[in-house]
């Protein structure tokens, strides 16, 4: 077979396979792929923007209800069959130099493979940092081009399972905590151990970040690691350093809570309008009484029959001391309806001397008291020396729609170094996850110290989910609050709400073994991924 025919049947065989070829790839939720003779023949659209159909014209009308016939389709055939013949006899003359074949193949080297990053919680801070770590990475790495994009939080999580769906995720996303199961479920997010293993900075991780949040909640549960803390938020105990001074004691003196029971009682004066404790009698105010309420159990809250444990003598004590906060008049009387906002503009406003909030609270202390009428002390300790608190990341994922997961990993490594993470972490007033920020000023003062004190002690504890039931919303949101509240207006006896919250988690922590036997007790975790049991 001479050398032209193998060429001409080439041709054919290449027509042949643009018309029966299938999309390969997504761009941008676009499949590309298509070639121009298929995009002429095919009768429905080609490709999908978004969900929204795009290209793809007809090549036959309708008249009188009837097809016309396909004139134009066999002229289309023609065309593009007789333009691979051209193609291919010319070959058999002419041939491209090799160095316009180099500079074709630099050409197309040239373009930049695109990554599109997505952020769930954006803020005008936030967004103004993300695209200046963009730019950044963008302008190091010429052969990647990173899009940053964003959807409101209320709008985030729908936005990505409707993309899942579709199978049109971003290359790389940030994930709540709470979505892990049902995007690890679904497949949406992939493995990136092996990423990790080879990555420089793997060891650099506090104890915390490695051993919990991503060996116990991640590894363990899922058999792979799929997301990378970015910044992480915790408790701590905002004081008002003056008042700790009047009332004759050291800040040292808060870091338990008897300290700070006895502080609260000592920095009340009602004559003042000055009360010692930021109490939170409203939506979210159970939240904060179990906190400490956990940490007088030593973090167990269930037996191993699933039968809840604060209605026991510990945990009825436990209750009405911290209510005692309130009841004994440690705090302003209508803070049984202050929520966040509230709370807060009590302490900064000098109505309150005590504020357990998050890192969250800094800047707004920043800005509206002066620097040394305020502190934050680490969260205190519970009478066995640990300090049962809670501390929440979002993170980086990369998914499975990515075409480039190389490249996002890349994008992902280079968000998360040191110095990286630390500057995000501090327009975010977040804990960076890598070690070095208990040595470096913008973590070491201006009140973040204490936050990162706690998170790097030994005997730091997160203290167990209250279940994993699907009556955990009604519970957190309705029942809690609720319960407690009746107690603070006497409407029925400590022993009456104990009772009644110990019921309901235990009713539906035993249902739920039941059905799901296999499903471990919700524990405390230690810093080094140990359990409490």
């Amino acid at each position: 077979m001479c050398k032209r025919y193998k060429k001409v049947k080439w041709a054919y065989t290449l027509v042949r396979s643009l018309l029966r070829t299938r999309p390969q790839g997504m761009h941008y939720g676009v499949p590309y792929g298509y070639t121009l003779v298929r995009s002429l023949l095919r009768t429905r659209p080609q490709g999908m923007y978004y969900g929204v159909p795009y290209g793809g014209k007809q090549i036959h009308t309708y008249e009188g209800g009837k097809r016309v016939k396909k004139k134009r389709l066999l002229s289309v055939l023609l065309v593009a069959v007789m333009a691979a013949q051209t193609f291919a006899l010319a070959g058999c003359s002419d041939k491209s130099s090799p160095e316009e074949t180099k500079k074709s193949d630099e050409t197309k080297s040239k373009d930049p493979v695109e990554l599109r990053f997505h952020d769930i919680i954006p803020n005008p801070a936030r967004e103004a940092k993300f695209k200046e770590l963009v730019d950044r990475f963008n302008e190091e790495n010429p052969d990647i081009k990173v899009i940053y994009e964003s959807t409101p939080w209320d709008q985030a999580h729908n936005k990505l399972v409707t993309q899942g769906s579709a199978d049109v995720l971003p290359d790389v996303t940030i994930m709540h905590a709470s979505w892990a199961g049902e995007f690890n479920s679904a497949g949406w997010v992939i493995p990136l151990d092996d990423y990790l293993s080879e990555w420089e900075y793997k060891d650099e991780f506090i104890p915390y970040v490695s051993n919990v949040l991503m060996e116990y909640d991640q590894k363990e549960v899922y058999g792979y690691t799929f997301g990378i803390p970015d910044g992480l938020t915790t408790h701590g105990m905002y004081v008002r350093k003056d008042w700790v001074e009047a009332a004759g004691m050291k800040l040292e003196d808060l870091e338990t809570w008897d300290g700070i029971f006895e502080a609260a009682e000592k920095m009340t004066d009602p004559a003042k309008n000055q009360y010692g404790f930021a109490f939170r009698g409203a939506r979210g105010g159970a939240d904060q009484l179990g906190m400490y309420l956990l940490g007088a159990l030593n973090g167990k809250l269930y037996e191993e029959d699933g039968t809840c444990r604060i209605n026991t003598p510990e945990g009825l004590e436990a209750f009405k001391k911290y209510c005692g906060l309130y009841l004994d008049g440690n705090a302003p009387k209508d803070s049984i309806n202050w929520g966040y906002a509230e709370m807060v503009q009590g302490f900064t406003s000098g109505l309150s001397g005590i504020l357990n909030q998050t890192t969250e609270v800094v800047q707004t202390c920043k800005d509206t008291m002066e620097d040394d009428e305020w502190t934050v002390v680490p969260f205190p300790r519970s009478a066995d020396g640990n300090i049962y608190s809670k501390a929440d990341s979002f993170f980086y994922t990369i998914t499975k729609s990515s075409k480039h997961p190389d490249e996002a990993w890349k994008f992902v490594s280079f968000m998360m170094s040191p110095e990286n993470n630390r500057e995000y972490c501090e327009t975010n007033l977040y804990i960076p996850v890598m070690k070095g920020a208990e040595e470096d000023p913008r973590f070491t003062e201006g009140g973040m110290e204490g936050f990162v004190t706690a998170l790097n002690d030994e005997n730091f504890v997160r203290n167990p989910f209250y279940g994993y039931f699907p009556e955990l919303t009604e519970f957190a949101e309705t029942i809690y609050d609720s319960e407690v509240q009746k107690y603070l207006l006497g409407q029925q006896t400590a022993e009456e709400a104990v009772d009644n919250i110990s019921n309901f988690l235990t009713d539906a922590q035993q249902r739920f073994m039941e059905s799901n036997p296999d499903t471990p007790l919700p524990r405390a975790v230690k810093t080094d991924g140990t359990e409490i049991k």
